[in-house]
């Protein structure tokens, strides 16, 4: 099974577009994670992934409404957005967090018939303040659709419980299984990205994450898919902390997610 290799537009939204792409293009990945504007200027971001012959993942976080009908609108024209394009796959923040189940179910079923009648995948992330942000609030749903989609990305789940899981593996294995895309960064019981994952000091963070990263490429692999996408994702401020007198970052966005990336690749191989 193939990983396809992808780098997120976030934190590097100051770059050049064709700076930016050039350089993932360089440093090997298959593709970009993005989200699009609505409407036509779109279409110039898809005509330079064409040009440096790169895939994209379509992001949508935008969607931030507390009006519920207003809210499922505004999703399903960023979902379509997205879609027409035809991205590898949708990475989505869906729903919020203080909808009520019978609501979030209402707009997971909405991204489904999206996918269905557009053929792209969209697979939900794990991120909080939506309808996945912890883990025993995604089994709930997990259990209710066998054909969920997950974009796993436990940091958020580790942050929300203040631990790094031990003590909700059942929740943790279901996600796995249902594992589409992932998001490779290094959170702590304490916060959802660890300052620094090179470090000793976060070494037990660091083999908890590999743990779990095997175990979904693992997954992909036993379910027969062909390739399974990964973002390495340590992000930029606020995640990124800053020195309070100098201002100067404690980690290198750049670095970090080429260390990530290395030891995926050798977990792998």
């Amino acid at each position: 099974m193939e990983i396809k290799w992808i780098y997120p537009r976030w934190g590097s939204a100051h770059m050049d577009w064709k700076v930016f792409l050039n350089n993932v293009k360089e440093h090997g990945y298959n593709g970009v994670e993005i989200d699009l504007p609505l409407g036509q200027e779109k279409k110039e971001i898809v005509a330079m992934l064409t040009d440096f012959e790169l895939d994209f993942v379509g992001q949508h976080w935008q969607t931030q409404e507390v009006d519920f009908e207003k809210h499922e609108e505004e999703y399903k024209r960023h979902l379509f957005n997205l879609a027409e394009e035809k991205p590898l796959l949708i990475n989505s923040h869906t729903g919020r967090d203080f909808f009520s189940f019978e609501q979030n179910m209402e707009l997971i079923k909405l991204a489904h018939e999206v996918e269905e009648e557009t053929g792209v995948p969209i697979a939900h992330e794990t991120h909080r303040s939506r309808f996945p942000f912890a883990a025993h609030v995604c089994k709930q749903y997990l259990h209710e659709i066998p054909s969920l989609k997950l974009t796993s990305d436990l940091s958020h789940w580790c942050c929300v419980a203040e631990t790094l899981l031990e003590n909700q593996q059942e929740a943790v294995g279901l996600a796995i299984k249902h594992t589409y895309h992932i998001h490779a960064r290094v959170g702590s019981s304490q916060s959802p990205q660890v300052i620094d994952p090179r470090v000793d000091t976060y070494k037990e963070e660091l083999s908890q994450f590999k743990s779990w990263w095997k175990a979904m490429l693992e997954n992909a692999k036993a379910n027969g898919r062909p390739y399974i996408t990964i973002a390495p994702e340590y992000g930029p401020l606020p995640y990124a902390l800053q020195h309070p007198q100098t201002q100067e970052l404690l980690g290198d966005q750049w670095e970090i997610n080429q260390f990530i990336r290395k030891e995926i690749e050798d977990l792998w191989d």
